[in-house]
This record gives structure tokens, C-alpha cells and sequence, in this order.
């Protein structure tokens, strides 16, 4: 299976900007060392620097990605239960006018929902009833695949990374294009599809947006950066690959640590009380030829722990899961952050998974390994791709994808959805980079199928499964936990599922006639809790188990009202 190559006619094009409305005083919120942000110029439109310091406990709205800082994807709304879930109808049903997968995760807040398409539009809707409010629509030029995960609000802009490169703010209010800026280094190998995520940097007094660039199988390397919401300006900027003189340095042989890759995919968490910042990095480029970059490749399919409290992040610790990477194994889910019990204590930890079929437990003060449990079909993993072709498994869209899982503290289990998928992986001879195009050392697998799904109850005292449902299509769509006692998911085949999470029984399921990778979010409106999943086309994940057919792109909410 190869990833599409949607060329779309245009090119990144500067954009004229404007001036921004000023950002206010900034105030900070002592709530257990959390960070604050500004109080924003217009509140009622966008969150106060009280509403993201609570965002955890706030069972009304959903102002970041993956709910907190903490990238912990669990509610404390509780209306609906293992008792009533049954009862869940459409309460509403929007369809974007847009083609392409979704992997949008919506922003909700004081009863508007921002949610974008594949290719960079941004809708804001009523979240009691769906009805459109403003819709803002650009063209950005595509280099390989449409994909965007979502916005940022902050000051009383709504912010978008695009698939150009370009950071832009929109008012909140209206849709308006507030300013544009392209804040890539090259428009030819660097887009972004993670959502912006607004934070106050305590050392300086000062709000940013967090955003971290895609580009590691198109020849460029990665990096997290700071950027000014007021005018998109960098404030400082952590390259994901060492150079010459810098730690790690030495693990790429020759200058193959140019064009190394490394990319952020799928967002930052951070704890707020000891500022450090954990980010997840992508494969080393190029993909599936690692003779021409010999060594461990640092930071590439590494979790890296980053100090962020002074003017420049500083580099605690990292824990690389898989050297020297041939198969795009890396963890392209965003590290959680939890609590939870382990030989008897509590213990902060930080858990992600790979691509591989991996699920990593760490400790999250060192960096040292817990637990691993490994949750796909594995076969072939020490084998790199030869030019004759081999089988390797997972697929680079098998393992454990985007959407992640969420922790419960309840249980102790952390829920995570797994897949099994097999190819036939075949390697080149030698690897050119050229501006625009894949930078490859082989060909993308082919799907020698059958291609299946988990959901996964896994403890993370033992690493052990406490249950597991399986599903004859992948399961992307990540993990929503409810305080009553609820795992949401969708899969691949477009089914919203609703899980007990402690026996692991099924108690609802609803099919949205569209093809889910989104993950699945809780909110309330005028009283009543919904819950709300994106579904859209196949895309690079699509397989032949799928039905056939263009299924249209939509955002569904479902309540028991």
C-alpha cells in the first residue's frame, strides 16, 4: 500500500498579514505549579487562563487536543453510564464539504465546536445542534497526504497549521483572517497536521503556540517550536535531529543526519508542575534503507522529556524504543501522562505506543522503562526490507496509531486500540532527495492482509491484559474514558463503540456510514452530555475489507436526551 500523492494545483504563497488584536495581561494560576495562560482579549470567545488550567476536570467543554496537558483522553462527565449508554441516538449530524479522511480532534467551548476537514478548512458549529456558524476555507498545496488534526483558541483567535506550512489566526468570533505567516523552513519537504497548543511560559511571562513540523519522509528534519500568537514570530525552536557538536551527533554516519527525519506527529503533553514538555518522534528518513544512515539515528522513534522552563527547551531525557528504524515503526500517538498504582505505589508515568505493536510504560521523572506490552502480530521485526522483498508485520499503518488511549484511574488500566497488519516490504539500491517528493529508500508495503483490530485493557502495574475485543477491521480511533465507567472508540469500518471498562463488554455501537480515524470526545450542551466522533473517507489507511464506495466526510454527536 502506498500513500496518495494529492497534488492540488498552487503554491505556498506569503501571505500579507494583519495585526492581531493585543494580548492583555498575562496572569498566572497557582493550582498545583499549573501553568496559566492570559486572560484572552475577548473571554467569551475563547478560554480563560482558570478554564485551561482546569481543563482535566471541566466535563462541559474541550479546549485542548487530547482534553489536558496531560494528553490523558478521560471525562469526568458522568450522565451517561454503562446503564444508559444503550439509549445514545444522533442528535445531530454535520456533513463537511470537503473530501479526505478526518482525524480532527474538535475544540468545544461555551457551545461552539471547532472542528477542520483533510485539507485545512476550519468550521465552527453549535454544539447543541450542529448548525454551521462561520466556515473558513483555503487551498493549501498538498506535498503527499491531506491530514489535519485540529485548532488552537487563544486571545480570540482560532488557530490552524496547514498543509502548506502556513500558521494562521482567524477571529473566533467572525472567521476572519487576523494574519498568515509561513513558519516552515520549506515549503517542498515541511507541513504540519498536529493541532497548535496554546501555552504560558512562566519563565517569561509570556503565551505561546506549540507546533511541531512533518517532513521526515520528504527529506527534511523535525522540530518543536515556540511561536507568538500575536504575529506567528518564532521564540525559540528544538531541532528533533542532533546536529555536528550535539549529543547524539555520532548515531547518523556521514551527513546522512540532514535529511534525517525525526518528525512530530501527534502532539505535545506536559506537566505543568515540573514544566517538562514529553514529545514523541517520528521514523528516521529515509524509510526502509537504513544503510546509507548507519547507527541509532537519535532522536528518531524516541520519546523525549524537555525542559521548558527557560528561554530554550533543555533535553532531560530520552528513551529511543526502536534504533535504527527500517520499517516506520515510530510512536506517532502523544505521550500520556498519569498517575498510577506499580509495585504498590503511586508513580507518575508516561505511556505511548509504536506503530510496531508496542505499548511502552515509563517512568516519567527518568525516562526508565516500566512495563512493554506488545499488542499486535509481530513477524519479521529484526529484518530490514531487502531489495528482493520480504514480509514484516505490523504494516506502517498497523501497530498503534495516531488516536492513542486514555488511563483510568479506577482500574488502572490504560485503553489503547491496536491493529494487525502484514506487507511485503521492498528496499532500493541507493535514495535521492529531490524538493517535493518522497524521500524513500524503497517502496511503501503492500497489504498481505488479513488486516484486524483490537481494543486493549492493559494494566499498568503488570503490563498485563486485563481484557482485549476484537474487531475484524483496525480500531484507529483512539480511547475516550468516562468517569462512569465508559471506553469509547471508533474503527476503521466506522462503527462508534462504546465499552464497560471493566469487563470489556460492548454495550453500544452505532455506524456513521463513514470511515473512522478520529478520536471520540465528551462535552456538554444546554445540560446534557454528547458525545462526538469524526468520520471521513479511507484514505492511506484504506484496505480491501473496507466497503466500496466515496463515503461523505461528517462529524457526528450522539446524546441520550
Amino acid at each position: 500500500m502506498t500513500l496518495r500523492d494529492q497534488w492540488r494545483c498552487g503554491s505556498a504563497i506569503v501571505k500579507p498579514a494583519a495585526t492581531g488584536a493585543a494580548l492583555m495581561g498575562l496572569a498566572a494560576v497557582g493550582l498545583a505549579g499549573a501553568a496559566a495562560l492570559s486572560t484572552p482579549a475577548r473571554a467569551q470567545d475563547t478560554p480563560t487562563a482558570e478554564e485551561f488550567a482546569h481543563a482535566a476536570s471541566d466535563a462541559a467543554d474541550w479546549i485542548l487536543p487530547a482534553k489536558s496537558y496531560t494528553g490523558n483522553h478521560y471525562t469526568t462527565a458522568a450522565q451517561i453510564t454503562p446503564a444508559n449508554v444503550a439509549d445514545l441516538k444522533l442528535a445531530w449530524k454535520f456533513t463537511i464539504n470537503d473530501t479526505g479522511p478526518l482525524e480532527v480532534s474538535p475544540i468545544v467551548y461555551h457551545g461552539t465546536m471547532y472542528v477542520t476537514s483533510a485539507h485545512d478548512h476550519v468550521y465552527a458549529l453549535d454544539a447543541a445542534t450542529g448548525k454551521l456558524k462561520w466556515q473558513f476555507s483555503d487551498s493549501p498545496h498538498v506535498i503527499s497526504f491531506a491530514a489535519n488534526r485540529g485548532i488552537a483558541l487563544l486571545d480570540g483567535n482560532v488557530y490552524l497549521g496547514t498543509l502548506d506550512g502556513h500558521l494562521i489566526a482567524l477571529d473566533a468570533k467572525t472567521g476572519a483572517k487576523v494574519w498568515d505567516k509561513v513558519t516552515v523552513d520549506d515549503t517542498a519537504n515541511s507541513f504540519y497536521t498536529m493541532a497548535p497548543v496554546p501555552y504560558h511560559d512562566a519563565s517569561t511571562n509570556r503565551d505561546e503556540l506549540l507546533l511541531g513540523v512533518s517532513d521526515g519522509d520528504w527529506g527534511g528534519n523535525g522540530n518543536i517550536a515556540a511561536y507568538d500568537p500575536k504575529d506567528g514570530h518564532v521564540l525559540w525552536r528544538w531541532e528533533t535531529v542532533p546536529g555536528p557538536g550535539e549529543p547524539g551527533h555520532e548515531t547518523w554516519s556521514g551527513d546522512s543526519w540532514k535529511r534525517g527525519g525525526a518528525s512530530t506527529w501527534g502532539g505535545v503533553t506536559i506537566d505543568t508542575a515540573t514544566h517538562m514538555m514529553y514529545l514523541n518522534l517520528g521514523n528516521p528518513g529515509p524509510d526502509f534503507l537504513g544503510s546509507v544512515r548507519e547507527g541509532a539515528n537519535l532522536y528518531s522513534d524516541s520519546m523525549v522529556a524537555l525542559d521548558i522552563s527557560g528561554s530554550k527547551p533543555t533535553l532531560k531525557w530520552y528513551h529511543q524504543f526502536i534504533p535504527h528504524d527500517t520499517h516506520d515503526w515510530d510512536p506517532p500517538m502523544q505521550p500520556v501522562l498519569f498517575t498510577g498504582k506499580h509495585d504498590g505505589a503511586d508513580v507518575k508515568m508516561v505511556a505511548t505506543g509504536d506503530k510496531a505493536g508496542n505499548f511502552w510504560i515509563l517512568d516519567a521523572a527518568s525516562g526508565k522503562l516500566l512495563n512493554h506490552t506488545v499488542t499486535s502480530f509481530q513477524k519479521g521485526i529484526a529484518d530490514a526490507p531487502s531489495v528482493e522483498g520480504n514480509i514484516a508485520c505490523p504494516n506502517t499503518l498497523g501497530g498503534i496509531e495516531y488516536q492513542g488511549g486514555a488511563f483510568d484511574p479506577s482500574t488502572n488500566d490504560f485503553y489503547v486500540p491496536s491493529q494487525n497488519e502484514c506487507g511485503r516490504w521492498t528496499a532500493s539500491k541507493d535514495v535521492i532527495y529531490i524538493a517535493g517528493q518522497f524521500y524513500l529508500g524503497g517502496d511503501f508495503p503492500k497489504l498481505v492482509g488479513p488486516n484486524t483490530g483490537q481494543m486493549n485493557a492493559i494494566n499498568v502495574d503488570t503490563g498485563i491484559f486485563d481484557w482485549r475485543h476484537h474487531f475484524n477491521l483496525p480500531n484507529y480511533g483512539g480511547a475516550l474514558v468516562t468517569a462512569s465507567g465508559l471506553v469509547f472508540s471508533g474503527n476503521l469500518g466506522g462503527r462508534e463503540n462504546a465499552f464497560d471498562t471493566k469487563t470489556g463488554k460492548l454495550l453500544w455501537s452505532y455506524d456513521t456510514g463513514a470511515f473512522i480515524q478520529a478520536p471520540t470526545e465528551a462535552y456538554e450542551a444546554g445540560g446534557h452530555e454528547y458525545i462526538v466522533v469524526a468520520a471521513g473517507q479511507a484514505g492511506n489507511a484504506a484496505i480491501p475489507e473496507l466497503p466500496k464506495g466515496d463515503q461523505t466526510p461528517v462529524i457526528c454527536a450522539f446524546t441520550s436526551k
